[in-house]
């Protein structure tokens, strides 16, 4: 049990190290994402209101699929977590709050 929490080799100390950069680049990675989604929306709702429209695009439709995107993460995020260190969630939050 303390062996896990104190390493002992550098190789380990690597890998922890990693894990952290690795949930921090996650976090920072979708936090623009989703930025960049928003944003994406708010521009597709303002060209609607001027008139240019994409074709087979519509705000209700990009609605629609991110329900249904988000309704498949919630049902898959109790298995996806279970093998998640706590370093990588660490590194996750603090890339999506400081990304």
């Amino acid at each position: 049990m303390t062996a896990f929490a104190i390493p002992s080799s550098y190789q380990s100390i690597l890998y922890l190290i990693l894990t952290f950069a690795d949930g921090l680049l996650f976090g920072v990675a979708i936090k623009k994402g989703i930025m960049s989604f928003i944003l994406f929306i708010i521009g597709a709702v303002i060209a609607t209101y001027v008139g240019i429209s994409l074709p087979g695009v519509s705000a209700s439709l990009l609605i629609s699929k991110l329900v249904t995107f988000l309704g498949y993460l919630l049902s898959r995020a109790p298995s996806f977590a279970v093998g998640l260190p706590v370093l990588f969630l660490v590194g996750l939050a603090i890339g999506l709050w400081k990304g």
